[in-house]
């Protein structure tokens, strides 16, 4: 007699399951991984965390004269993370009334200090020669203007991020889609078009997003046909950006890349420009956890089991990592398995496991989370939203944070954040270890900046 999984068993279980037994369903199937892997944990993410996300830092106070100040007391308060922690800003000034986005303005710059800015082509010039680049441009919903959320970005101290330069899922309907001369002439005015507008004032440049699900796009031109597509969109991209950090970006992938190594195709695409001379500095890859997009969440989860896998996750982003270029997860979606409390703190946990992970990998640099408030996610034209079926945000759609935005903030505020008060010795020192960021030092009532970053010999001398 064949015997049954304890997935099938699962699955089984829920299909007559209420809320509780669902829920508990859930917790075992998500987090039975997370359980299992605490040697993981404790053996490499953790030493990670603290060998690779904090630097030593002398501080050496002197006062007016050069005279060393001992037996001061100094409080010491990390205020930014060098490590970027963002989310799409897709929602700025995008909702009914004042009173929402103002709401929504508060809530991004203190949860986020990256934004990922909307630059698909069909909405930013969708007349030819009209680009809708200005602050108070005509709206087109989740596609705010680029000037109005690089302004919210500078105002608030956000890094703002192109996402994406070649894409050809979101194109204008009035291109010359079959004609190659004309669509890379018209791209080519695109990139220097945006190149005079935002170079130096961006974090970085997504120049290719998703070309390995190109052939599943509805919209696209001649140019996915083509072989050397790919090196030539790098090669447009850094001649009208030499100086900026070009990023390549691709769907989920990191559970095959893991399965797979060396011969997944994402691997080898990456492997192949860059033995073409494609210029890339920095590797982007989504993680949506679309549990739920095409029926039941409790026929889809199955589907989606190995993104919970620790070892998976940090198996295929080392190969990722072998380039030697800077990571990023570019998109995050984590799924609620339903709308009471229980399911919520789910998603908070399932969140701060993938997050430590991410964190602990040395070159990961950027975690970007997907959509932000409940219900307002991308809705295709025939009225389905994938991403809102799976309740992926971190908000209510009243704007009050879900316990998932809660544990965000608490891993970069509290448990990735350095806060200390010491005395200093006899040559007016305190030594002391914390994570990359910028800092105050607080001294006798006067306030002090300082920063203490990778690379930096972080050998501080303050004058009091």
């Amino acid at each position: 007699m064949k015997s049954v999984s304890n997935s099938e068993k699962i699955r089984n279980m829920l299909a007559s399951a209420d809320a509780k037994q669902k829920n508990e369903a859930y917790r075992t199937l998500c987090m039975e991984k997370f359980e299992n892997s605490k040697a993981l944990l404790e053996n490499t993410v953790n030493p990670n965390i603290e060998k690779y996300r904090k630097g030593d830092c002398v501080l050496r106070l002197t006062d007016q004269n050069g005279k060393p100040l001992d037996g001061k007391c100094v409080q010491i308060h990390q205020k930014t993370h060098d490590f970027k922690y963002g989310a799409n800003m897709f929602l700025l000034d995008e909702f009914k009334t004042e009173e929402e986005n103002r709401r929504y303005r508060d809530l991004f710059h203190r949860y986020f200090n990256l934004a990922t800015v909307p630059f698909y082509w069909a909405e930013l010039e969708p007349e030819q020669g009209k680009l809708r680049l200005a602050a108070d441009s005509p709206k087109i919903y989740r596609r705010p203007a680029p000037d109005l959320c690089v302004d919210y970005c500078n105002e608030h101290g956000i890094l703002p991020k192109l996402h994406c330069l070649f894409y050809d899922k979101f194109i204008p309907s009035w291109l010359p889609k079959r004609d190659e001369t004309a669509m890379k002439a018209l791209y080519e005015q695109r990139f220097a078009q945006i190149a005079e507008r935002y170079a130096g004032k961006l974090y970085e440049f997504e120049v290719t997003n998703e070309l390995l699900d190109e052939w599943k796009w509805e919209l696209q031109s001649i140019l996915c046909e083509k072989r050397d597509t790919p090196l030539w969109a790098y090669q447009l991209a850094r001649k009208y950006l030499p100086n900026e950090t070009l990023v390549i970006n691709e769907s989920n992938r990191v559970p095959e890349i893991a399965e797979q190594d060396y011969r997944s195709p994402y691997f080898l695409f990456i492997e192949n420009l860059l033995a073409k001379g494609a210029s890339i500095d920095k590797i982007g890859i989504q993680n949506h956890i679309f549990c739920g997009t095409k029926g039941p969440q409790e026929t889809e989860i199955f589907r989606f089991l190995q993104y919970f896998d620790p070892e998976k996750v940090l198996k295929g982003l080392g190969y990722l990592a072998e380039f030697g270029k800077p990571l990023e997860i570019t998109e995050v979606t984590i799924p609620t398995f339903g709308d009471d409390e229980e399911a919520e703190a789910l998603q908070a946990d399932i969140l701060q496991h993938l997050y430590r992970l991410w964190f602990s990998i040395p070159s990961m640099q950027t975690v970007v989370y997907w959509n932000t408030v409940e219900g307002m996610a991308y809705v295709k034209p025939n009225g389905i939203s994938t991403e809102n079926r799976v309740r992926g945000g971190l908000f209510h759609r009243d704007f009050t944070p879900k316990k998932s935005a809660l544990a965000l903030k608490s891993l970069f505020e509290k448990e990735w954040h350095t806060d200390l008060e010491s005395v200093t010795d006899e040559n007016g020192c305190v030594a002391f270890r914390g994570f990359y960021g910028d800092y105050v030092a607080e001294v006798d009532g006067k306030t002090i900046s300082f920063g203490i970053h990778c690379n930096n010999k972080n050998d501080l001398r303050l004058t009091v």
